[in-house]
């Protein structure tokens, strides 16, 4: 019981001289040392170039020589109006089957508000005159009796089929 008493009697002083001992944490500088008041300031740099000497602090009573000058309530107003930050496109990832689209000269493209999304490829015989849908790659139209510039067509087209009869044709 004694032992517990007495042990942190004896062990405190020997832990407050731990504080002078080398290598523990110095004690703060005496108020006449301070930067504030006159003492030295230490510059180091960022980059571990070789620090300059130090450079004194300008003593107190100068600093009371600096006139203040009075701050504004109010941003200054300008007649210009605001400059428009330009538009930023916004990201587009594109998926194996759109990058596959552009390597064959296709156009990726959207339909249904946004919802479907399809590959809309250029025909080689665009515009070549046509009498039914085998004389074309793509689809023969029958207003113009010319192969369609691309496939497939979105909407509502009068084509020929294969037979060279008129139908009317929808893809949404």
């Amino acid at each position: 019981m004694r032992l517990r008493l007495i042990l942190p009697l004896v062990l405190l002083p020997l832990l407050a001289g731990c504080q002078v001992l080398p290598g523990a944490k110095p004690a703060p500088p005496a108020a006449q040392d301070s930067p504030i008041t006159g003492g030295e300031i230490a510059v180091t740099s960022l980059d571990g170039a070789a620090a300059p000497a130090p450079v004194a602090a300008a003593p107190a009573d100068d600093m009371a020589l600096v006139p203040l000058l009075p701050v504004p309530d109010t941003m200054p107003q300008s007649d210009a109006p605001p400059a428009e930050a330009e538009p930023v496109a916004p990201a587009v990832f594109k998926t194996a089957a759109h990058l596959a689209c552009e390597k064959r000269g296709g156009r990726w493209s959207v339909a249904g508000g946004g919802t479907a999304a399809f590959c809309q490829t250029p025909t080689k015989d665009a515009g070549k005159s046509c009498r039914r849908s085998t004389d074309c790659t793509g689809y023969c139209l029958n207003t113009s009796n010319t192969c369609a510039p691309v496939t497939p067509m979105l909407g509502c087209h009068d084509i020929l089929n294969e037979q060279g009869r008129m139908l009317t044709q929808c893809i949404n």
